[in-house]
């Protein structure tokens, strides 16, 4: 087990590299940068802010200097928002972590058990009225999802607020502001949730069918268990093993963002800034943030090797 995980560390440097290496050139790549998209700026001026941000430095060196000052911790300086890309990151980045931990935790908890009872009442109506709404919610786009909520919840019944993280002018403090957080969280967490839950639930479904239809679960059955202790302490909890590198990959997309939904409730995550760097080319933002996601998938990459390992004595990690 030691050496196994000695061995992926190890593996871990040059996927690191190739993806430093595919990251840098691939924006390299897209012509103009932040100076340029400015029309406000005249030649001089341009050519003074490229020397001053190393813009007009060859790409092998720009590349060198961005890897040297990654290995510093070092993400870059923003050029949109005139600050260290860390700092920009820790500004958004928590709250579409907590928007997108929210929904994975209902969602998981939602695709567990409608997916084993799909599996367990194979072809009744509730398996088919799950199979209908999970094409349904899955065939919607978010965006006219979101826009739905808001008309709804927000705009007809006032449950709800329509879009941005608190209260407008408001100086809550305390377990006020966690309330009117919470608030302000429901309907972005709610469309997220029924955008992901259908998919979910027919994998879990899916792999208990093949489960439960094993030689190991006839034979429980036909030792007299009841039929509750055979579906979750045996069926339950074979079916549960694929869904253990599922799992470990979610811890990126905590991170990463929900772009179009964070956009439609005015949600101020990761994901919006994300595009509007995009728009304005802001680069050294972009390839910091890639390279932050890209170190934390080959992070679960491992945890997930190493928690199957753990969960299925079966497997032999060498």
């Amino acid at each position: 087990m030691n050496s196994y995980f000695i061995k992926r560390i190890l593996y871990l440097i040059p996927t690191l590299i190739g993806a430093s290496i595919l990251i840098f050139f691939l924006y390299s790549l897209i012509p103009g940068d932040y100076v340029d998209t400015d029309p406000n700026l005249t030649a001089e001026r341009k050519a003074e802010l490229k020397e001053l941000y190393g813009l007009d430095q060859p790409v092998i060196t720009r590349y060198f200097t961005w890897v040297g000052n990654l290995f510093q911790g070092d993400l870059g300086y923003s050029l949109q928002f005139q600050r260290p890309v860390t700092e920009v990151l820790g500004n958004y980045i928590w709250s579409s972590f907590f928007v997108a931990l929210a929904s994975l935790i209902i969602t998981w908890f939602l695709a567990i058990i409608i997916g084993v009872i799909s599996a367990t009442r194979h072809y009744s109506l509730f398996d088919s009225t799950v199979t209908f709404l999970v094409f349904a919610a899955m065939a919607t786009p978010s965006f006219f999802l979101g826009l739905i909520m808001i008309k709804f919840f927000a705009v007809d019944l006032g449950w709800f607020p329509a879009g941005g993280m608190i209260t407008t002018g408001s100086n809550f403090t305390g377990l006020e502001y966690f309330k009117d957080l919470a608030e302000h969280m429901i309907l972005p967490v709610l469309v997220l949730v029924m955008l992901s839950v259908g998919g979910l639930t027919r994998y879990f479904r899916t792999n208990m069918l093949e489960v439960v239809r094993q030689d190991f679960v006839r034979t429980a059955r036909a030792k007299g268990l009841k039929e509750r202790v055979v579906i979750f302490k045996h069926a339950f909890r074979n079916a549960m093993l694929p869904a253990i590198t599922l799992f470990a990959f979610e811890l990126p997309a905590l991170f990463s963002g929900a772009i179009i939904t964070e956009q439609i409730f005015n949600w101020p995550g990761i994901g919006a800034i994300y595009m509007q760097a995009f728009t304005v080319r802001d680069y050294p933002l972009l390839m910091g943030f890639t390279m932050f996601i890209a170190v934390l998938t080959v992070i679960s990459n491992l945890i997930a090797d190493l928690l199957y390992g753990v969960a299925d004595p079966r497997v032999r990690l060498k």
